[in-house]
């Protein structure tokens, strides 16, 4: 409800990242962050989901190549803020040491760098969380960030949410309106009929009430 972008297209785009070998738990933070940093680009839900599909071949790979990043691209987003949160993380998870190349030369040359693998699955996997808001300060920490780039990583993660959730057009303002409606309503038939459990135990039950009654008839 907070963000302009789809419901549906965000499920579809989390399990995309399941099929991927993600846990769901962790696909939805990183569908929230790539929805806030799709949301920062001025990427329009559409352009935003075909490139979280690209994302999620990619991730399933285990490397984010040239031709994945240009899928971002393609799509208005990759810009030098997300280059350069990539890029600090990976230099603080040791991502490019091992790939053989530093921060300097990525900096100069990040569509060529990418050749070099040093773009993980697992450094877009943290990446996209801290964008969602959904890692702490500790957290962040742990992956060898220093307290600067926590402070400047949770700016631009702040600056990100903002633009997804801020409406500036007639069009999103509906799609919005309807999300929310759409959410109500969720929740009205969830009191009404219950949870997924729930559900299932009540139309199983008249199912079985309803065969009975059928067979006896018969």
């Amino acid at each position: 409800d907070k963000t302009i972008y789809n419901f549906g297209d965000m499920t579809k785009n989390i399990g995309l990242f399941t099929n991927a070998g993600i846990r769901v738990e962790d696909a939805t933070q990183m569908i929230k962050g790539f929805s806030n940093v799709a949301a920062a680009s001025g990427t329009s839900a559409q352009n935003a989901a075909g490139a979280a599909y690209q994302l999620s071949q990619a991730l399933s790979a285990g490397t984010i190549r040239l031709i994945d990043w240009k899928s971002l691209t393609y799509a208005g987003m990759g810009n030098k803020n997300m280059q350069n949160g990539l890029i600090e993380i990976a230099d603080a998870m040791g991502t490019l040491t091992a790939s053989s190349t530093s921060a300097s030369e990525v900096q100069a040359d990040f569509n060529g760098s990418l050749e070099k693998g040093w773009l993980s699955a697992d450094v877009m996997s943290k990446y996209l969380p801290i964008m969602a808001g959904d890692m702490s300060d500790a957290e962040m920490a742990s992956l060898g960030l220093t307290d600067a780039q926590i402070q400047s990583l949770k700016q631009t993660a702040a600056t990100a949410e903002e633009s997804a959730t801020k409406v500036r057009s007639w069009t999103k303002l509906l799609g919005t309106i309807a999300e929310e409606v759409g959410s109500g309503w969720s929740q009205t038939f969830e009191l009404i009929l219950g949870n997924f459990d729930e559900a299932t135990d009540l139309f199983t039950g008249i199912l079985d009430t309803v065969r009975g009654i059928i067979g006896g008839i018969s």
